[in-house]
């Protein structure tokens, strides 16, 4: 992709909101203080960029593990089941090292970060999980690109029907995910500047294959496969002839603009508001800023808030009321109901209510301020960690663990252990064979999901 020349005077560093200006292949605010690469030519716009290209190549090498590991699985698996399902077998185990290849092709530019292990990953990465892995919204892929005409088509007249004919100069396409219903509304309005952004490597580098009239295949895994053929589908992507002039792709948080104050008159969220992990103030509020006054939002998708608190998981009565806080009026909202996913593959698929709305922006509304909420031993990797209570609760909580599993020599029972235990902590022993016969039977119910 080729930075157009106005596109790259929109872009603003998402720290210091400063300009930006291209050499080396890197983006360079105005401050001096940060630098922004280009990955396959698009902008990666995120705060603490090295952090976060070093966070999903890490990703990509748990995902690599974890294929590798299945695969493996059903390679054995294959070998001892009934002659009916060694076929199925097979063919998985196939599609999924071809998965894993034509994944890995397409995001390696990510293959920066190396992890020594799966468990490893696994004990420091997934116990705090993020919103999104590589894997996060893939089936979207085949549906933007393979068979979901129908639902691509619908989703673009969601939008087109709440303008009412009017056409904007400058669109922004948030949470564009692999940029289908970016390049629709594209086609459709002919703006002057149409961006798409988002935070997952694997669906905007895909979208960067296909614009660029790149072909490639990967392989589908339908979640409630209809029969053996549609076990696993080799779904080919075609390229297209030529990328429009007018579309740019940039990775970009949604809740860190990295654009100049009122850059675009019309921004598209798709199926984002309720499954971004902020507070719905909170993001309208960072949506406030890529309009000017007059601006338009046009927004479509489920109001299924994805938060754990009941108070902000908000009905559209009361988004309307959040939305009015925030700076802007919104229209009548309109609910439609649409299939969701419906793949040709699968035996079953959602009907969704969805609710579409034009707001107008009314007034500008401050940006939030970025609290540091960090410690300062862990921006300044030098200083020492406080020897805190918790800390210390949690090595203890680790190390009994630690001690327990490494008991496990072929020839040490349950019962045993937990004598053991009893003794070294003063407990009661039918108390500590409970405890004991507990933890291992969680350990085991992991590695056995059908038992």
């Amino acid at each position: 992709m080729n930075l157009s020349a106005n596109f790259q005077a929109l872009l603003r560093c998402p720290v210091s909101g400063s300009e930006l200006t291209l050499s080396d292949n890197e983006l360079h605010s105005a401050c001096g203080e940060h630098s922004y690469p280009l990955i396959n030519g698009i902008p990666w716009l995120l705060p603490h960029p090295r952090n976060s290209l070093l966070d999903w190549g890490a990703k990509l090498n748990h995902f690599q593990q974890v294929l590798r590991a299945e695969a493996d699985t059903l390679e054995r698996e294959a070998a001892r089941a009934p002659a009916a399902s060694q076929a199925r077998l097979a063919n998985m185990c196939d599609a999924k090292r071809a998965f894993l290849a034509g994944v890995t092709e397409l995001v390696a530019p990510l293959a920066t970060a190396r992890v020594a292990e799966k468990s490893l990953y696994d004990a420091l990465r997934d116990r705090a999980p993020s919103t999104q892995n590589l894997l996060s919204y893939e089936a979207n892929l085949y549906r933007d690109w393979i068979w979901g005409e129908e639902e691509n088509h619908q989703n673009c007249e969601q939008v087109v029907e709440q303008l009412e004919g009017d056409k904007p100069s400058r669109l922004l396409v948030l949470g564009a995910g692999s940029a289908r219903l970016a390049h629709d509304l594209n086609a459709a309005l002919n703006p002057a500047l149409t961006v798409a952004t988002d935070i997952n490597p694997l669906l905007l580098l895909a979208a960067e294959r296909i614009f660029s009239g790149e072909d490639f295949s990967l392989f589908e895994f339908p979640a409630q496969p209809r029969d053996t053929a549609n076990i696993a589908v080799e779904q080919a992507f075609r390229g297209l002839p030529e990328w429009p002039a007018n579309l740019q792709l940039a990775f970009a948080d949604v809740a860190r603009p990295a654009f100049e104050r009122g850059s675009f008159d019309l921004v598209v969220t798709p199926w984002l508001i309720d499954i971004q992990p902020y507070e719905l103030s909170r993001f309208l509020t960072d949506l406030n800023q890529y309009l000017p006054v007059g601006g338009s939002w046009v927004n479509f998708g489920s109001l299924v808030f994805n938060q754990r608190r009941d108070a902000y998981c908000y009905t559209v009565e009361e988004v309307r009321s959040i939305a009015g806080d925030c700076g802007f009026s919104l229209g009548e909202a309109k609910e439609t109901e649409m299939p969701y996913l419906r793949s040709p593959h699968n035996a079953g698929y959602r009907m969704e209510r969805v609710w579409s709305w034009r707001a107008e922006k009314t007034a500008d509304v401050a940006a939030r301020e970025e609290p540091q909420v960090l410690p300062g031993w862990v921006l300044d990797t030098d200083k020492p960690i406080p020897a805190v209570r918790y800390f210390q609760d949690f090595a203890r909580q680790q190390r009994v663990h630690g001690e327990l599993a490494g008991e496990v020599d072929g020839k040490t029972s349950i019962k045993a252990i937990a004598g053991r235990l009893a003794k070294q902590n003063n407990i009661d022993r039918a108390e500590a064979l409970e405890l004991v016969r507990g933890f291992f039977l969680d350990i085991y119910r992991q590695n056995n999901p059908g038992a």
